[in-house]
């Protein structure tokens, strides 16, 4: 009895106790009736601050976090970051002795014909610690690829961050520029209802033909037009910019105006050092020439003879005492002699991959530089066409105070006066397009030299 009571209570440890103590942390889920808005599953940025509340004001930082937190290529990229330390650390593991105790009773009966029936138990108990090192070297250069693999996860992580941020900005300052047409177009539509108005005053008065009520009556529903189709654009420009943020909600952000305060101010010459210096892929590039490099002498390697390391301890015994002991210690090398050259094809093959390798890298370092020279065009022609913009709308709203001053006068005629009020509207929005235009082309052009 005591026997078994043993083996029970070694089962159980067997089976519960490893497991409580090397069980997976499970992080419990968010319960859906404290989410703000729908979809939002993180709590807390990757600075382990709490993030915003979406239903209230948020700025453009605050969008950026969400984003980061909530984003599903985040979350991907943060996952094969983990897992590829959980491989550094597999094969850190092949430099570690295994141990294991086993535990077991054995009861027989045996009866022949005429005799009584004879039973019989016996209980053992064995205990053993291994450590077996085939191809030390070919093991440390493992580990080493390993960590050269994690590396590049992290940089692939910090790739994937800097393009949500990238495009976190430009949708942020999308959904600005659309909040901003609706006013401007609010604007102009008061102003169409103001000439509506006057226009009926003067036909009534019969200083005004009925062509020109007409006239204001057609000018003022297309503005209304315009301003309906604006408007959609602001809901557009939200749900672009909270699927970026990686929530769903039917409510329009509340964003913090922010009028394209990106500014830039390095030359071209440093924008592309910048970017060879700090982009991810550039750094993963460089990673896969070590790669192929340590994969060309793996493969050198098997020219080599291989040293081979075993070590091992054991105690056991009958009736579960640990009487008896066993100890093991090996040192072998295999020299290799002829294996179908293999290893003189697979050494050619590394030597190809790494020839491909050097290539794409110079490729991968061309490109680049077109795209740092294509975005830095496209900044610098946003920077010039700016206080263009603004000396037009200056322009254009001096026309029609001009023209609205000729109308009234009874001088000028409606025609003239809705030309002004058009041209003065679209130099307004050519101006907002202008500055948003920048602020986007500059988080572009940050993007490209890897930074944010």
């Amino acid at each position: 009895m005591k026997n078994i009571k043993l083996l029970i209570f070694l089962a159980i440890f067997v089976i519960i106790g490893p497991a409580k103590g090397n069980a997976a942390k499970v992080t419990a889920p968010v319960d859906p009736a404290e989410q703000s808005v729908h979809g939002v599953t993180a709590t807390s940025s990757i600075d382990g601050n709490p993030l915003p509340d979406v239903n209230g004001r948020i700025t453009l930082q605050d969008c950026i976090d969400l984003a980061l937190a909530n984003s599903t290529k985040a979350v991907s990229a943060s996952l094969q970051k983990q897992m590829a330390q959980v491989e550094v650390n597999l094969a850190k593991g092949n430099f570690l002795p295994t141990a294991e105790v086993t535990a077991g009773e054995t009861y027989t009966t045996h009866k022949t014909s005429g005799s009584p029936t004879v039973e019989n138990h016996a209980g053992n108990v064995a205990a053993e610690a291994t450590l077996s090192l085939r191809g030390v070297t070919d093991l440390a250069r493992n580990v080493k690829m390993k960590q050269v693999e994690a590396e590049q996860a992290e940089l692939e992580f910090e790739s994937v961050k800097n393009d949500i941020i990238r495009t976190v900005k430009k949708n942020y300052y999308a959904l600005l520029s659309a909040r901003r047409t609706v006013d401007i177009r609010t604007q102009s539509r008061d102003v169409y209802k103001e000439q509506f108005d006057r226009t009926s005053e003067y036909y009534e008065l019969g200083l005004r033909p009925k062509v020109d009520v007409t006239t204001a009556e057609v000018n003022l529903n297309n503005e209304e037009l315009r301003l309906i189709r604006a408007k959609n654009t602001v809901k557009t420009a939200s749900a672009t910019l909270a699927n970026t943020l990686g929530i769903t909600t039917t409510n329009i952000l509340d964003i913090e105006e922010d009028e394209g305060k990106e500014s830039f101010d390095l030359s071209f010459e440093e924008t592309v050092k910048t970017a060879y210096e700090n982009r991810p892929d550039v750094d993963v590039s460089r990673l896969n020439l070590k790669l192929s490099q340590m994969r060309l002498n793996q493969a050198k390697a098997a020219y080599f003879p291989t040293l081979s390391f075993m070590a091992g301890f054991s105690k056991n015994g009958d009736d579960f005492h640990l009487d008896n002991e066993d100890a093991r210690l090996a040192v072998g090398i295999e020299i290799p002699i002829f294996n179908a050259f293999k290893t003189y094809n697979g050494v050619k093959q590394a030597k190809l991959n790494l020839q491909s390798t050097e290539n794409n890298t110079r490729n991968l370092l061309n490109n680049v530089f077109l795209e740092v020279q294509n975005a830095y065009i496209k900044m610098e022609e946003a920077k010039e066409s700016i206080p263009i913009a603004e000396l037009n709308a200056e322009k254009a709203k001096e026309n029609l105070d001009l023209a609205q001053g000729r109308y009234n006068e009874g001088i000028g005629d409606i025609i003239e006066l809705k030309d002004a009020e058009a041209a003065y509207t679209d130099a307004e929005l050519s101006l907002l397009t202008a500055r948003y235009d920048y602020a986007s082309a500059v988080a572009d052009l940050k993007q490209s030299m890897g930074t944010y």
